[in-house]
């Protein structure tokens, strides 16, 4: 993170000793506010001197409005812009910019540099009369980067010192003989060793290198060796052409800036990205690489990798996570028939390590081991020195508990309230020698980062290392020479949902699939199950307690969105949140006669992001209010909104009548006395305001009565669900939360907020009633999903900015290389998967390997039931899909007639190879895996030859090599744990495997002893259909429009970004057409079913490159080592039509040509395949190129796809 205060200190302190001059009724205006307006106006100055000042916040959003209006012609434009966005990013919003400008404007003329004559006139620079120097600061302040953001940690002393366990002050004394020295930090201002310079890597340095790593793996008598330089002779780099149409030769790696390297699935991306890790290592002086895979499994696979060859490598693991991965780490084990904790002695669980020191020292007042998140690494208060040198034991030294007697219980003592220490929290001294940091401190030094996109973006550089407040992503940028990112689709997508987290609250239909139901599920079960002991925690209780007013309060307001239309329409359903429903209010109530339109975003942009933990917010300088009742309701409603039941109360004023109705509205059994107390309150709110002599029209009043009671319950429920995710990882372990289902807990680091460009639609947090258009009960009512979202930018662009984030072009230096690896990253229109950077080179397999894959072959082999109707999963109603997953399976293993082979046995008879004579069978979900695996193990020929894919954290009784545990029912499939996918083949009694089609979709090369793919069969029994109300598709879709139509790609319906703003009369302009286009963008998305056959044209073929990608990341694991693979769709919805006229008794008929989602994956290819190809808009000449390059062998098998049936 970037300094963002500094800059404007030596304007500042001297404009604060003339801010007496300041009228009372700015008072709350700092002169940082001043400067900041300064420095925008200085910046339009510099770069646009003719442009109205009104439309400078567009110059900080991150789109490139200046360079399609051609004002940022230099680098030196260049360089203003970026650091305009760094300290000034808090005012890209239209309505926050005017507001800071006209507070700037009522400000004294004596004090201000600029004058705006009108809205429509530029800024107009005089000579201030007091200091006169201020535009050589702010000329300095845009000529580079500002400064990494700085505070010094100090470390505890040896002595005692206190520190919180379970909410209570505790001490211990740290010995001085056990304090080390502190080690050298990462100093990230030195940057990379190449500094950004050019890299050309040749087939020779690789294969050089490859050698290497063969000579030191048999030298260590490395168990598996990788065969290096075999694989290498597998692959082949086709860099672009010098006439850049296409991609016809193999050549040299070249490293400058952004690559993107497409190629094949099974071409070998992962070996390319070890080799080129090992070569930088190799090198003299050392090049520091940071490869980004998957997830913690790959990452701790990767790192003792690398060890085995003795390259410097560690992976980068973040804290708040730690304890989910040693328990998964555990569990696979396990699964493994290591059921003993004392044989799980894996080398990730030294890089894991949940030891603290400090724990060790405590004495015998620590009768219970202190828990993980209260381990004091950056918060000790050393007591302070009393009574003569004396130590002041302050509240920690109460008396000692009695000594411990084995055999004796004692009495649980009464949970305290939170304790607040005084003073400053000082790191741990023993924090440079303490296991659980050992991989933070070798991080400095180590030439190989393994990341996963998680601890990357989110995990902190410890304070320990250095004064500089940076996430590891921001360090691996400054100090990296390379980085290379695996599947950076897959990443794109995570980095999307990043910065756009959402869960859909309540869902009509099964509990399972509501976040809301799912939780108060679990805290029901768990309660009774442990007879509500672990209410006496107060932090469950609390927990508790919000989960029972989220659930009220939204009952509430279910009730009436489904019995007020009106209602849904004032909220805006598709869009709406307590702040926007209270401007929606005041703005009705002040300024009866102006046009409504939504509130721009957020209150306070700093809502969305995560700060760091002792940061102390700066609210934003309110602007100069015209009317004192609405400042003052304003304030109400605000104080309201931030305690709706009144808990720091009271307040003294309408804000304590508000909290009474809220509590009135959440608890009453008689709506209509709730509304009588309503209505006497609001007539006391509209009191002088324009609209009080509405008071006296029934209807408008009930129906603002009606508006104000929504607004109360969803702030209600807002603050609420707020605790809730907060206190979330306090109460996980006790009442077995799933880790992984807190969606809502993690919002972007702040650090980010000036390196991304805000949503389109501006960055939003707030909530989506999607009315159900399906299902109506009796009456007519009908009921609908209710979302909550926040949108803090558009992740992707961090992907496509990687290179530039280290670079400072002020200061000379330049960004890290950055190479984007996947087999699916250029996809045609998906809007999830297809990376916009133009391909730069291709990685394709040997031409034995390519040969082999070409001969794949796809099938469909559809099921019926007993009256002759196809059997298919997909389109299937939640309820009825246990059922329907029963019986698909129960024909896919059953015998035929006559005792004839099962369907499922005939798949396997037609693999030519033995040794790969298995079947994968690809499912919706877990859930219906375990369901289709007991089923089929169920049957005689199946039974004991199945395995059933288990999440990493689900509870299990089985072990992998089928032996049982006592207990483990018979009729249940052994489970296989989704970190163990790759040892698949090593089990020699199993055959098939039942897993979610989307857990197996990437990494995860599930290989025989010959390195060649375990699977021989992969039949798809669903189609990988996303749930239709799956809130992160209208993200994945606003963020591809986005990314696509700045970059003025052909083809869309909005024409160009460029031409869009080249139209517009100024950049205000400019900015409103562009937030009008993508709030109408985004308002559609939101709205849209997600239903194939609702979709536009274009669309439609969005959803196909979606579903292709997928389909075909699952077959890539099907031809790892260069084999044919045999895919066989068995639901009857991948061709609804050919499966009816299929069925048994039908008349034969020609089949159509056109039908369902296995010709729309042909149809999306085939104007790739002709000659020439039949494109019009291709965003890159090399498209066609590129297109032949990944998916030939798809092409190939899906235009000669054949038929089967059972």
């Amino acid at each position: 993170m970037r300094d963002r205060s500094s800059w404007h200190r030596p304007v500042s302190r001297e404009l604060s000793r003339l801010w007496g001059e300041v009228p009372p009724a700015l008072s709350g205006v700092k002169p940082a506010l001043l400067c900041q307006v300064e420095l925008a106006l200085r910046l339009l100055e510099r770069i646009a001197p003719d442009e109205p000042a009104r439309g400078a916040y567009t110059l900080f959003g991150g789109f490139p409005f200046a360079q399609a209006r051609g004002f940022a012609a230099t680098t030196e434009h260049t360089t203003m812009l970026q650091a305009g966005r760094h300290l000034l990013w808090h005012l890209r919003r239209r309505r926050a910019w005017q507001q800071s400008l006209e507070t700037y404007l009522a400000l004294p003329a004596r004090l201000r540099a600029y004058e705006v004559a009108s809205e429509e006139s530029p800024a107009r620079r005089h000579e201030p009369a007091v200091a006169s120097e201020r535009f050589a600061v702010y000329d300095a302040a845009l000529s580079a980067l500002p400064p990494l953001d700085r505070k010094p940690l100090p470390l505890a002393p040896a002595g005692r010192a206190t520190f919180i366990d379970r909410r209570r002050p505790v001490s211990v004394t740290l010995p001085e003989e056990l304090l080390p020295d502190p080690v050298a930090g990462h100093a990230p201002e030195t940057g990379s060793t190449g500094n950004g310079e050019p890299l050309v890597i040749s087939r020779a340095a690789l294969l050089a290198t490859a050698r290497w790593m063969d000579a030191t793996e048999r030298e260590n008598d490395v168990e598996l060796p990788g065969h290096w330089e075999q694989r290498l002779g597998e692959q082949h780099i086709m860099p672009r052409d010098a006439d850049g149409l296409g991609f016809s030769g193999e050549g040299e790696l070249r490293l400058d800036g952004l690559l993107h390297l497409a190629g094949m699935v099974g071409a070998g991306k992962s070996t390319l990205m070890t080799l080129l890790a090992v070569w930088g290592a190799r090198r003299s002086p050392a090049l520091r690489t940071t490869l980004v895979v998957g997830d913690v499994a790959e990452q701790l696979r990767l790192t003792g990798l690398l060890r085995n060859l003795g390259v410097a490598a560690t992976p980068v693991l973040g804290l708040t996570t730690r304890e989910t991965h040693v328990q998964r780490l555990h569990r696979r084990l396990a699964a493994r028939g290591l059921t003993s904790i004392l044989d799980h002695d894996a080398p990730g669980f030294d890089d894991l390590s949940t030891v603290c020191v400090v724990d060790a020292l405590r004495g015998t007042e620590a009768d219970r081991p202190l828990r993980f998140a209260d381990a004091p690494c950056t918060s000790l208060y050393p007591e302070r020195k009393r009574n003569g040198g004396r130590e002041d034991a302050g509240p920690a030294s109460a008396a000692l508990p009695e000594p411990y007697h084995p055999g004796r219980q004692t009495e649980p003592e009464p949970e305290p309230e939170s304790a607040e220490l005084r003073g400053t929290s000082h790191g741990c001294p023993l924090w440079y020698v303490c296991p659980r940091h050992r991989t933070a401190r070798e991080l400095v030094d180590a030439a190989v980062w393994v990341a996963n996109p998680a601890s990357l973006v989110q995990s902190a550089v410890p304070r320990h290392l250095g004064d500089e407040r940076l996430r590891h992503l921001e360090l691996a940028c400054l100090r990296s020479d390379i980085i290379v990112v695996d599947e950076a689709d897959s990443v794109q997508m995570k980095l999307d949902e990043m910065f756009a987290p959402s869960a859909t609250l309540v869902l009509p239909g099964p509990a399972s699939e509501s976040w809301l139901d799912r939780v108060q599920t679990q805290r029901i079960e768990e309660l009774c199950k442990q007879g509500r002991l672990p209410l006496t925690d107060q932090e469950i209780e609390r927990w508790s307690a919000a989960l029972t007013v989220v659930h009220g309060a939204t009952d509430r307001l279910y009730r009436m969105l489904i019995s007020d239309e009106d209602l849904q329409s004032w909220a805006d359903i598709e869009y709406f949140s307590p702040w926007t429903l209270q401007e929606k209010l005041l703005g009705a109530w002040f300024a009866p006669d102006a046009v409504p339109g939504a509130p721009d975003g957020v209150p306070d942009e700093s809502e969305l992001y995560e700060a760091y933990e002792d940061d102390i917010p700066e609210p934003e300088s309110p602007g100069p209010e015209t009317d004192a009742r609405r400042a003052e309701l304003t304030s109400c409603f605000d104080d309201f909104r931030d305690d709706p039941l009144g808990g720091r109360g009271p307040y003294g004023n309408a804000t304590d009548e508000l909290v009474r109705l809220a509590q009135d509205l959440l608890t009453t059994l008689v709506p209509g006395d709730s509304r009588a107390r309503v209505l006497a309150a609001l007539r006391r709110l509209l009191t002088d305001t324009p609209v009080a002599g509405r008071a006296e029209d029934e209807r408008w009043l009930d129906l603002t009565a009606r508006q104000l009671e929504f607004m109360l319950l969803l702030s209600v429920l807002h603050h609420r669900l707020d605790r809730l995710v907060f206190l979330w990882p306090q109460v996980e372990a006790a009442l077995h939360l799933e880790p992984s289902g807190n969606e809502l807990s993690r919002r972007p680091p702040l650090d980010y907020a000036p390196l991304i460009p805000e949503a389109p639609m501006g960055n939003v947090l707030g909530f989506q009633y999607l009315p159900d258009d399906r299902e109506r009960d009796e009456d007519g009512r009908r009921s609908g999903t209710l979302r909550f979202f926040r949108c803090a930018g558009i992740g992707r662009e961090l992907l496509l900015g990687l290179h530039e984030v280290g670079a400072d072009p002020g200061r000379g230096r330049k960004g890290p290389h950055v190479v984007l690896m996947s087999g699916t990253s250029w996809a045609g229109t998906s809007t999830r998967a297809h990376v916009v950077a133009p391909v730069g080179a291709v990685l394709t397999p040997s031409r034995r390997s390519l040969a082999a894959v070409s001969e794949s072959v796809f099938t469909t082999h559809f099921l019926y039931d007993d009256e002759g109707r196809p059997l298919s999963l997909s389109g299937t109603e939640p309820k009825a899909r246990p059922a329907a997953a029963r019986a698909l399976v129960s024909r896919l293993g059953s015998p035929g007639r006559g005792g004839a082979p099962s369907p499922l046995e005939q798949e396997l008879s037609r693999i030519a190879d033995s040794r790969r004579r298995r079947a994968i069978l690809l499912v919706g979900s877990y859930k219906e895996a375990g369901i289709a695996a007991d089923v089929l193990h169920a049957m005689e020929r199946w039974h004991g030859r199945v395995r059933v894919l288990a999440a990493d954290d689900a509870d299990l009784d089985q072990a992998v090599s089928g032996a049982r545990s006592l207990g483990t029912p018979p009729d249940r499939a052994t489970a296989l744990r989704r970190g163990d996918l790759a040892s698949f083949a090593e089990d020699p009694t199993a055959e098939v495997l039942v897993a979610p089609l989307m857990a197996v979709e990437r990494g995860h090369n599930i290989l025989n002893a010959q390195r060649n793919a375990a699977f021989g069969t992969a039949l798809f029994l669903a189609r990988p259909h996303p749930r239709p109300d799956d809130l992160a598709l209208a993200v994945f879709a606003i963020n591809d429009w986005a990314t696509r139509f700045v970059r003025d790609e052909p083809g869309l319906d909005q024409r160009t970004f460029g031409k869009l703003v080249r139209n517009a009369g100024d950049l205000d302009a400019a900015g409103l057409a562009f937030r009008h286009l993508a709030r109408g963008e985004w308002r559609r998305l939101l709205s849209r079913r997600y239903i194939y056959s609702r979709l536009s044209d274009h669309e439609k073929r969005s959803f196909t490159w979606d579903q292709l990608v997928t389909i075909w990341q699952v077959i890539g694991r099907l031809v790892r080592g260069g084999v044919p693979a045999r895919v066989v769709f068995v639901d009857a919805r991948f061709a609804p039509r050919t499966a009816k006229l299929l069925s048994p008794g039908a008349a034969a008929r020609e089949l159509p040509q056109e039908d369902g989602l296995l010709s729309g994956l042909r149809d999306v290819l085939a104007p790739y395949f002709t000659s020439p190809p039949r494109l019009t808009d291709c965003p890159d000449p090399a498209d066609p190129a590129v297109a032949r390059l990944l998916y030939a062998p798809l092409f190939k098998a899906l235009s000669g796809i054949t038929h089967h049936t059972s």
